[in-house]
């Protein structure tokens, strides 16, 4: 294939349709995508080689990226993005796949986990207000993260009859990211079923129900959306006030804090790397060392003997 078309031809609003149709399975993902192809083509408007740009053309891109101060992690997303959407424009014989030897960039995979202790959790669950639908709700929310270390993909994209038994341990079907159903799970304590039965209830739905109802598990009680599937924003939104309520105001935690806690809080319990990574579902066991490497580094007294050489 030669560059003998323009990209512009490319971008008919059928083309792009396609793309994201392609990425139908993760649709979190398509959304993404379709927000770093836009902000490179509005980049790419201004380039002289707009018309037929090359893989020089998309190392620049790359690199005015970083010039603008944007952070590793967002600089690689835009170029996974953008390496996708080339390598799929030949795959379909529309334009040559010129980003393919052009590097995504490094993530940093080892930053700081901000996670909170048991009894802070505890302090934001007790401020939560159980008076309410909203209250149960957000409460049955925040347990099942903290618990279970839920994505809150994951959560938004669960069905109450995603409640369910394996064997004879109840547990939760989850669907997690890039996958088409759920076909993962995570085991339910008892007290967090009640908790998520508790709040059902609230919504008419009885613990027989259950196995049959296809409803959203959390759903949102504005008059706007009311009954429809909470987003993952407002289960963010959710996770942000509760923390303020309680008095954690820092940008650092965040909703993915409570995944964070549920993994750090596992192996400070004792259980092993392999038990914390299957309960994350960490694809790679390196992903759970970075909990390990925390604690290790929080648990050691170096700085403190230290100080007290010096200043004692």
């Amino acid at each position: 294939m030669t560059n003998d078309i323009t990209l512009a031809q490319t971008l008919d609003g059928a083309t792009l349709d396609s793309f994201l149709l392609y990425l139908e399975d993760m649709p979190n993902t398509a959304k993404t995508y379709k927000s770093c192809i836009k902000r490179f083509m509005l980049w790419l408007q201004d380039q002289p080689d707009a018309q037929q740009p090359t893989t020089n053309t998309v190392r620049r891109y790359k690199e005015d990226l970083t010039k603008r101060g944007y952070k590793p992690n967002t600089v690689h997303l835009y170029m996974v993005a953008i390496k996708q959407w080339f390598k799929w424009l030949e795959s379909i014989g529309k334009y040559p796949n010129v980003a393919q030897y052009v590097k995504s960039g490094k993530v940093n995979r080892k930053s700081p986990k901000s996670y909170f202790e048991a009894a802070q959790v505890q302090a934001i669950l007790k401020s939560i207000d159980q008076t309410t639908q909203a209250g149960k709700r957000d409460y049955a929310l925040l347990v099942l993260l903290f618990t279970c270390g839920l994505r809150t993909i994951e959560a938004s994209r669960a069905k109450v009859k995603d409640i369910t038994i394996l064997g004879a341990q109840r547990v939760l079907l989850v669907q997690g990211k890039g996958k088409a159903d759920a076909s993962d799970y995570v085991p339910l304590p008892d007290h967090v079923y009640t908790v998520l039965t508790d709040y059902l209830t609230t919504r008419s739905i009885k613990a027989k129900d259950i196995p049959a109802c296809t409803e959203p598990l959390f759903t949102s009680t504005s008059n706007r959306s009311k009954g429809q599937t909470l987003s993952t924003r407002s289960i963010s939104k959710i996770c942000k006030t509760s923390f303020i309520k309680a008095g954690f105001n820092d940008p650092k935690w965040t909703a993915h804090s409570t995944r964070h806690t549920a993994g750090i809080l596992s192996l400070e319990l004792g259980h092993s790397q392999r038990d914390t990574q299957l309960m994350l579902r960490h694809a790679s066991g390196d992903t759970t060392n970075i909990y390990l490497h925390q604690i290790g580094k929080l648990g050691n007294s170096a700085t403190a003997d230290i100080s007290k050489a010096i200043f004692d």
